[in-house]
């Protein structure tokens, strides 16, 4: 089969086409996502695989081509998402429904071979049935890019009925982000980015108020503050513009990847004034299949959560394009049959 597989570099050619195990379906790839993170694997190094060479791609959607043996899974020819994290379902963690951080998760596409492949053989339940009326396109991003904000969103930000919400960020899970907070009830969303495009993005999504970062702090302070910030960027200025965004009380959400050292600011202000800083990662089933369900019930509306959609060929491009911001949208996507 055809596969992008990181060894020294990225480059596309032909690998042994897996086999499914017990436990296992083997899955016809159709649409994958490019993540922020597969540019950490591929461009700077600031997060690792955890070997080479490796098939990277970790947001899928496609078809069950096969069950392996003594295994029951859903009928072949099902079109189904698949959900990245593999987790052991045994740990104190795992059995406190906290399997995000199990002790022994693995990540499709980071530490074992991922989907930007035509074919993959994962874990039976990892895979969540598309509805009729939902795209490939639309199944692939849910898996990460709108499931693990909607983790930051909801379970770790809180966020419900009346919250004032901030998101620095509106790329490809921060937009999913907006369009989540707006659909839980936010009384108040505020978008932040750099980028023209992607305020105009976030405004379509169902921000109040899509801010550069230069005038962030005082708009948002000058009003009071936010119940919650949630911060998809990874950069320690980010971080602390979220922290400095907050009302007394506060929670900053920080689900950006990056190699810096982040700051909540002034020690006195930020314990005086009870601010939270929490990590967020991920997503758990059942929260993969909430998104699914509400995108499909038209719950959840992100009318630019898919970006361009390219070629295996052209998958290198495509990385350094997300890198650069340059998506069309906020996800660009790999079409295993073009």
């Amino acid at each position: 089969m055809r596969a992008a597989i990181l060894g020294e570099t990225l480059t596309v050619g032909e690998w042994p086409e897996p086999e499914p195990g017990p436990g296992e379906a083997l899955v016809s790839l159709s649409k994958v996502g490019i993540c922020g993170s597969d540019t950490h694997f591929v461009l700077d190094g600031t997060a690792h695989t955890a070997f080479r060479p490796i098939i990277l791609g970790h947001e899928p959607a496609g078809m069950v081509e096969a069950i392996g043996p003594d295994t029951e899974g859903p009928p072949i020819g099902t079109r189904v998402a698949i959900i990245p994290l593999i987790t052991c379902q045994e740990c104190d963690r795992c059995r406190a429904g906290r399997s995000v951080i199990c002790r022994d998760r693995l990540c499709i596409g980071a530490d074992r071979h991922g989907c930007w492949a035509d074919l993959a053989a994962v874990p039976v339940r990892n895979l969540v049935p598309i509805p009729d009326d939902f795209t490939d396109e639309m199944a692939a991003v849910a898996t990460d890019s709108v499931a693990t904000a909607f983790h930051a969103v909801s379970t770790q930000g809180g966020v419900g009925e009346g919250s004032r919400v901030v998101v620095w960020g509106t790329g490809g899970l921060g937009l999913s982000a907006v369009g989540i907070a707006r659909s839980l009830g936010a009384s108040t969303v505020f978008a932040v980015d750099p980028r023209e495009e992607a305020r105009g993005w976030a405004l379509d999504t169902g921000a109040d108020e899509a801010l550069h970062p230069d005038a962030a702090i005082e708009r948002i302070a000058g009003l009071g503050g936010v119940d919650v910030a949630l911060e998809f960027v990874g950069r320690p200025e980010t971080v602390e513009g979220a922290v400095r965004s907050l009302d007394d009380g506060g929670r900053a959400v920080v689900v950006g990847i990056g190699d810096g050292h982040a700051s909540a600011g002034r020690l006195m202000t930020f314990v005086l004034r009870e601010r939270q800083l929490l990590g967020s990662y991920g997503a758990e089933p059942e929260e993969v299949r909430e998104v699914i369900r509400m995108m499909s019930a038209g719950d959840l509306s992100l009318p630019h959560v898919v970006g361009d959609v390219i070629p295996l060929d052209a998958v290198l491009d495509g990385v350094e394009r997300v890198a650069r911001g340059d998506t069309g949208g906020s996800r660009i996507l790999v079409d295993l049959k073009a």
